[in-house]
């Protein structure tokens, strides 16, 4: 769950950078309300919208505030995905083939043909 919550708060100080980088250019659109970020760790979730950190650790305690500042001013959003629409999973752990296949198909990469994987041999 710690792993979870320090990919969450790089990636909402990365959405802040965006957001006001992107206000600085004059596009003419409106700007973004909130940046979505979805999350499959529920425990996470319950971190960041818990009022109170009960954690030991300092850096993590750093990182709660940082993500509690985020979401109080809209800056981004949490959203739950399930594990199995989660497109992100083939990037962070093995998968069996049939869930790399529907996250590939999710991701719009284009299938091969005659469904076969192709290996190569490491030199």
């Amino acid at each position: 769950m710690e792993y979870e919550f320090v990919a969450l708060e790089m990636a909402g100080s990365e959405a802040e950078w965006l957001k006001f980088f992107l206000a600085k250019i004059p596009l003419g659109m409106k700007p973004t309300t909130s940046v979505s970020i979805h999350c499959d760790c529920q425990s996470t979730i319950a971190i960041t919208k818990n009022k109170n950190y009960n954690g030991k650790n300092r850096h993590i305690q750093l990182r709660h505030n940082l993500v509690k500042q985020l979401l109080k001013s809209g800056t981004i959003s949490i959203d739950y995905v399930k594990l199995e629409w989660n497109l992100a999973d083939p990037l962070t752990k093995p998968l069996g083939r049939n869930m790399i296949l529907e996250t590939s198909r999710g991701m719009r990469f284009k299938p091969l043909a005659n469904k076969q994987v192709i290996v190569t041999q490491p030199l």
